[in-house]
């Protein structure tokens, strides 16, 4: 007979397991950037990178909202996992013994791409199934804790296997930490969602786009938060081709690049678990995007390397502030029967929005300088911070 589990555990094993596929997709997700950046120095194979690690999740996720509306959600990470984790080893080994083609790495990125798309809707809907109501905004907090402290150890691990041991054993660590994962994941005891009679699986993606659209809070939410993230999109994408081309190529350089923004983003996670409840999530998620732009555009300008890392550090400082919150607002606004699905839209329109945002930006980071597009975009995106805090604060 299965003893029904506490909620606290409940929690911790669903916070390990997310966190343990962020160290293992991270590890190796740095390792495929650092390793073109360093061999390409160019914005076209940034553009490959962003369109390979970011389209097939734009492409799969409206399927898999309504997958995690259906059906139960452990089994479709776990599947999903279990499927990524075999391709990348296939493709890892190709790429070591074999060929050493760039595009194999691409192939890798776009399969992870596809496994994130599938497994994120369904993660973000699960939480609320697992803890009560009240302790959201808290299991958010520990995951962004959890989370920036996993992106912290992957650059340094991926520097150091990258320099010392070799590529492969990225995707080794990867697998052990996805097997690691499963094991925590498969320990939850998930009910499986109650499916509606008689709705097609493509009458389901118009019925989310619809609930989105009729709602007088999400359709400006969401369209704001995709005009942010294409003007975040240059940030996070060419950092690393900025930091290489304006301070150096070493690969301390790019690890440091990182710390600095998950180091910032651990501060900010620690907080929000600390303070537990938001009665003011729009405005603090609009003073996230306005400390963001802010940032971006400092980072642009010619300056020292340490203080191009301090507001590096700060805009991940202001980054949570955003993502962090957004995602609790929507768990704990959305009808439970729809969330899969408006998360599988937030994530299109949130970091899914990057590779349409890089087929401008990517060419055009070979044609001037990477700062002036930060300078640029980082005061657009003040202004987008306001439009988000008037508009959406009045419905």
């Amino acid at each position: 007979m299965m003893v029904k589990r506490d909620w606290h555990w409940q929690a911790a094993a669903y916070l390990i397991s997310q966190n343990l596929f962020v160290f293992g997709s991270s590890t190796v997700f740095y390792a495929i950037l650092w390793h073109i950046a360093l061999v390409t120095s160019s914005g076209a194979w940034m553009t490959y990178v962003s369109l390979a690690t970011t389209l097939p999740t734009i492409l799969i996720s409206l399927f898999a909202g309504v997958w995690a509306d259906r059906y139960n959600g452990k089994w479709l990470i776990i599947g999903a996992a279990g499927a990524v984790t075999v391709v990348t080893l296939f493709f890892a080994f190709l790429y070591t013994v074999q060929v050493h083609e760039l595009g194999l790495l691409l192939a890798i990125a776009v399969v992870r791409a596809l496994g994130t798309g599938i497994e994120t809707p369904a993660a973000n809907a699960l939480l609320p199934q697992l803890v009560p109501h009240a302790a959201i905004t808290r299991m958010n907090g520990l995951n962004q804790v959890m989370m920036s402290v996993m992106l912290l150890l992957s650059p340094l691990l991926s520097g150091w296997i990258l320099a010392d041991l070799g590529i492969i054993w990225i995707f080794i660590v990867d697998a052990l930490s996805a097997l690691l994962a499963v094991m925590f994941l498969w320990s939850l005891q998930v009910a499986t969602p109650v499916r509606q009679d008689g709705e097609q699986k493509g009458g389901q993606i118009i019925g989310g786009l619809r609930y989105v659209r009729t709602n007088q809070i999400l359709l400006p939410f969401m369209i704001l938060t995709a005009c942010a993230f294409i003007l975040i999109a240059p940030s996070s994408q060419l950092s690393t081709l900025y930091v290489n081309r304006t301070f150096g190529s070493e690969v301390w350089h790019l690890t440091f690049n990182e710390w600095a923004w998950t180091l910032g983003a651990s501060i900010t996670g620690l907080w929000i678990a600390w303070r537990k409840q938001f009665d003011n999530k729009i405005t603090m998620i609009a003073i996230g995007m306005a400390v963001s732009g802010l940032c971006f555009a400092e980072m642009g300008l010619s300056q020292p390397f340490l203080l191009y890392l301090t507001f590096m550090f700060l805009s991940g400082v202001a980054y949570p502030l955003i993502t962090a919150l957004q995602t609790i607002y929507l768990q704990e606004t959305v009808d439970q029967n729809m969330m899969g699905r408006v998360f599988s839209l937030w994530q299109i329109l949130s970091t899914g929005i990057y590779p349409i945002a890089m087929l401008g930006y990517g060419p055009l980071a070979d044609k001037i300088p990477i700062g002036i597009i930060f300078i640029v975009t980082g005061v657009l995106l003040i202004g987008v911070a306001g439009s988000f805090k008037i508009v959406v604060s009045k419905r």
